[in-house]
């Protein structure tokens, strides 16, 4: 019988113990799902991308909305100037006559095409769409592609894409993404939960069903089919706007895919603050869009749920939870190698614990802090009354 510690312990004791030892299993159910998913999966890595040029009818605009100086912002906007596709053409949208960005990017004015738009649209709530917003009346090709600005690809990574929406039935190409992280314990934390909590539940909620993920790290569709959703003016509200736009595509009868080249995000949080703030709106934004599969997400973090289950059955228990730690740390590795992104060991418990923690913070938060403002979020997932911090 199971044991909380106590000498006498309740029927409901006995239930809690079933209760968590049941969704310890399922979480591990799953964390065996993501693991075959992960093995099977062949993404195309930013240096081992083939460096032959290509040229294809369909030209493609880049549209990158920009807000201060990132870091590495310089490195990440040559990787999209060094593309081996023509003809291309990089938007970089400026909203702020006296943004610190603007001075970095005039020196790379010209190169493959890059052009400063600077304008002043506000169609709504969301900052990163009135940027996009003001920089898509000066794109020129039928082919859009959004990335987010601490993003880093690989040479081929415009060809593979416009090859991706040749393909019958494709509306969008979108990418998913390893971290490159800068030095410190909350840039590392953060790189574990994207790399191995989110990346891999991307591909087994692919596994199991139509693909919904489209994420801002890379949108690629025909300037057509974007029109045909309603442009930026219905996305102006949304805190999760990449998924919105993916949403639109499948309401039109196409397919939304997720791409074979994997892209890189700088991750940079020097504080738990910050890392708290970006985990906690990332968490919300998924709980807007999906929020039953939100709901049921505390299963994505096998090991604090083994613990837990532990702590109720005592005995034997914790030798289980020894091979799932041992597992755990298998796992982490071997999502380092295949992605080429080793992180610290270190990291993992942290994430798994503070990812579950978030996720609970996630089901009542009402607000997101972004870009220096807090932003209250109503039950549709509308953006309304941004407020400076």
């Amino acid at each position: 019988m199971p044991s909380l510690g106590l000498l006498n312990f309740t029927t409901s004791d006995v239930v809690i113990a079933w209760i968590f030892a049941f969704l310890a299993l399922l979480s591990c159910l799953y964390w065996g799902l993501a693991w075959w998913r992960i093995a099977r999966w062949r993404p195309r890595l930013p240096e081992f991308a083939p460096g032959e040029p290509v040229t294809c009818a369909a030209g493609i605009s880049v549209l990158k909305p920009l807000h201060g100086v990132e870091p590495q912002l310089p490195e990440n906007l040559r990787s999209f100037i060094a593309q081996h596709y023509s003809p291309f053409e990089l938007l970089c949208g400026v909203q702020d006559a006296q943004d610190p960005v603007l001075p970095l990017l005039e020196p790379l004015q010209g190169q493959n095409d890059l052009r400063i738009v600077r304008h002043t649209v506000q169609l709504g709530s969301n900052p990163k769409v009135n940027n996009l917003a003001g920089i898509y009346p000066h794109a020129r090709y039928p082919i859009l592609v959004l990335a987010d600005a601490d993003i880093r690809v690989g040479p081929d990574y415009l060809a593979q894409l416009a090859q991706e929406l040749d393909r019958p039935g494709v509306g969008l190409s979108s990418c998913l993404y390893r971290a490159r992280t800068l030095p410190g314990l909350w840039s590392q934390v953060l790189g574990v939960q994207i790399q191995e909590h989110f990346l891999p539940s991307v591909l087994a909620a692919a596994a199991l069903g139509p693909n919904l993920y489209c994420g801002g790290a890379t949108i690629a569709l025909r300037r057509d089919v974007f029109e045909r959703c309603g442009g930026f003016a219905a996305l102006a509200d949304e805190l999760a706007d990449d998924y919105a736009i993916g949403a639109h595509v499948r309401a039109l009868g196409y397919r939304s895919i997720v791409s074979d080249v994997l892209v890189e995000t700088l991750v940079a949080e020097d504080s738990f603050r910050s890392f708290y703030a970006h985990a906690l709106r990332w968490a919300r934004t998924t709980r807007a869009v999906q929020p039953w599969g939100h709901a049921f997400s505390f299963l994505t973090y096998p090991l604090p749920l083994v613990v837990i289950a532990a702590l109720c059955w005592q005995g034997w228990a914790f030798a289980a939870l020894v091979l799932v730690l041992a597992l755990r740390l298998v796992y982490h590795w071997q999502i380092g190698r295949k992605l080429h992104s080793p992180l610290s060991a270190l990291a993992v418990g942290l994430a798994d614990f503070l990812g579950l923690s978030i996720w609970a913070h996630a089901q009542i938060a009402g607000k997101v802090h972004w870009r220096g403002r807090n932003f209250s979020i109503d039950a549709h997932g509308q953006m309304h009354d941004g407020v400076e911090r």
